[in-house]
């Protein structure tokens, strides 16, 4: 199963970057001491380089494609991204993010180096899937927060009509010394039909099945799984985690907005489950219900002329440059730890 491993820091550090970053030391100890973990999911929509990948269909998005897409568009996409991780997190950087509909390991190097992040010292891990366009899931981790254990699993679907993401999962321990599964999925879309749900429904099986083999072996585990599902609460993944006691913690919010809008009607595509150990009590860790919730920031809409009320403000609407950043709206939860106030 190929996989990247990415791990990246400065190597040279100016006066002022260094002041930075002992203050961001400073501060995340203090943040942690109040016993909290920023987690986020967000669907990057399509976030590219310009170089075509040998073997990907990635031709829409190179320079002579029909998006005619630029360096300057990759990264004002870029750049919005870290603002929006950056504006989750508000007072803290957030600790976890799991990303989906990204290229390669070129675009979270601009990201984590060329954005606004490059002071938080991010690391990545990526997939290396045999989807035909070339998209990928990563996680993007504080350091200071979180750091793997394990080597990164990349879980491939098999004997499904056409090749479809890999679902990454990480093993990692935070600041507590507590550990914590982490799954990244982006499941297969409807729009294959028939054999898209099948796809689909494989993939689910996949994803469960592994949980399963983490549960039997150790006890009470804590598992975060977070992705782009295709599907609403009624996902067969969803209901079958259910039944092993997973909670998801993302529902809808007051004014009714939901991670994805189509044809005028919001909806939550974008989930995040987690493990019985992490919302009835028996865990160090505990998910706070009231924490989590869609980011729905202004930068993040814009006028619905045709349905009336918001939506996301997206890159492309079809082939015409909208330039926004996401079609997508981020999810995010959060961990507190028990034995800190």
């Amino acid at each position: 199963m190929a996989l990247f491993f990415m791990l990246h820091s400065q190597h040279t550090i100016s006066g002022r970057v260094l002041v930075v970053t002992v203050l961001f030391l400073l501060f995340s100890s203090l943040c942690w001491g109040q016993g909290r973990i920023t987690t986020m999911f967000y669907n990057c929509e399509n976030a590219f380089d310009t170089i075509h990948d040998e073997g990907k269909d990635d031709y829409d998005y190179l320079p002579q494609g029909s998006r005619h897409w630029s360096r300057s568009r990759m990264m004002k996409k870029l750049k919005n991204i870290a603002k929006v991780i950056a504006a989750v997190g508000k007072d803290e950087p957030v600790g976890i993010v799991g990303l989906c509909e990204v290229e390669n390991d070129s675009i979270l190097t601009w990201l984590t180096e060329r954005t606004i992040l490059h002071r938080l010292n991010y690391k990545y891990i990526i997939t290396n899937s045999e989807d035909k366009r070339g998209v990928d899931v990563a996680l993007l981790y504080s350091p200071f927060t979180f750091q793997p254990i394990e080597p990164p699993v990349s879980l491939r679907a098999t004997n499904i009509y056409k090749p479809t993401r890999d679902i990454l999962r990480v093993c990692g321990t935070v600041s507590s010394g507590d550990t914590i599964y982490i799954y990244i999925c982006h499941l297969p879309s409807k729009l294959g039909g028939k054999r898209g749900n099948e796809s689909r429904f494989k993939v689910t099986q996949l994803i469960r099945s592994d949980i399963d083999s983490i549960i039997s072996t150790h006890h009470n585990p804590n598992i975060i799984v977070m992705g782009d599902f295709n599907d609403d609460h009624t996902s067969p993944l969803i209901k079958s985690l259910s039944g092993r006691g997973f909670k998801d913690i993302i529902t809808q919010t007051d004014n009714k907005i939901g991670s994805y809008k189509y044809k005028g009607e919001w909806s939550i595509i974008d989930h995040i489950l987690v493990s019985p150990s992490l919302h009835d009590g028996t865990s160090n860790l505990q998910v706070s219900e009231h924490e989590s919730h869609i980011f729905h920031a202004p930068f993040l809409l814009e006028p619905d002329k045709t349905y009336g009320g918001t939506k996301p403000h997206r890159t492309y609407i079809w082939t015409r440059y909208n330039g926004g950043i996401s079609d997508h709206l981020p999810v995010v939860g959060t961990i507190r730890n028990k034995t800190r106030k």
